[in-house]
């Protein structure tokens, strides 16, 4: 007759698998956080940011106003009107250009406009065209309840807090004994800082527009949050716009 294993011996085994599969998990997570995780970004350190107060046209300074309108069918836009010697680039559902040229046909300048989701939408996406579609991979698995923890337990509603968080945010490494929540949120905001904009400089929109600019050397990207869009407005050649100029068509700008 076959012995049966005592219930104690049973359960004392049952714990140390267990145990053994956990630490085998917790291994294996922390390695793949080494692996995934982006030390250009992680070790990165940014100033305070600028800040922009942009005042809306008042009514009157709207009516004696010139504007400049998208052509786009999803959405209307329309600023001041600089660019009536620029001419119409292609365009697509999300964005559309213009140029101008010199007498060389060269390129002296261009301005975009375009709509898009915004970043903390993205955020949630699982079509495995998003850039977050990593998240639904396994082992540094993040489901959206966690992607909404971790957004609202550091509370993160928009674009723009989403962007002054990572800025500001205190980095630490995953050890073995750091919690994986931890772990997996250290990974998170990790992998949504590489696909941000380059965030080294960037001036925070206030007043009467919400929103951010980031620039390079060579344009600046406006990006004005309304109605769960994101609304960009881009100057190219900044030789061409300056600061007095973008200001101007940020205050005169008007979507529909």
């Amino acid at each position: 007759m076959e012995k049966k294993m005592p219930r104690a011996k049973f359960l004392t085994l049952t714990i140390l698998f267990f145990v053994a599969l956990y630490i085998v998990l917790k291994l294996f997570i922390v390695y793949a956080q080494d692996l995934f995780m982006d030390n250009n970004v992680y070790n990165k350190k940014y100033n305070i940011g600028k800040v922009w107060k942009i005042e809306s046209y008042t009514e009157e300074e709207q009516a004696q106003t010139e504007y400049f309108e998208s052509q786009a069918s999803l959405y209307k836009m329309k600023v001041k009107n600089y660019f009536q010697n620029f001419e119409a680039g292609d365009k697509d559902n999300n964005y559309e250009y213009y140029l101008l040229y010199d007498e060389d046909n060269k390129i002296t300048a261009a301005f975009m406009m375009g709509e898009f989701e915004t970043k903390m939408h993205s955020i949630h996406e699982y079509d495995d065209s998003s850039y977050y579609f990593e998240f639904n991979h396994f082992p540094l698995y993040i489901s959206n309840i966690l992607r909404d923890y971790f957004l609202n337990k550091n509370h993160i509603k928009t674009d723009v807090d989403l962007i002054k968080y990572i800025r500001e945010r205190e980095k630490e490494d995953g050890k073995f004994f750091t919690p994986i929540v931890k772990i997996k949120e250290n990974y998170f905001f990790n992998f949504v800082e590489t696909n941000l904009p380059n965030l080294d400089n960037v001036t925070y929109l206030e007043g009467d527009l919400e929103g951010y600019m980031y620039e390079t050397d060579t344009f600046k990207q406006a990006c004005i949050l309304k109605d769960d869009k994101l609304y960009s407005l881009t100057f190219y050649k900044l030789e061409y716009f300056n600061d007095d100029m973008i200001q101007d068509v940020l205050r005169s700008l008007v979507i529909e």
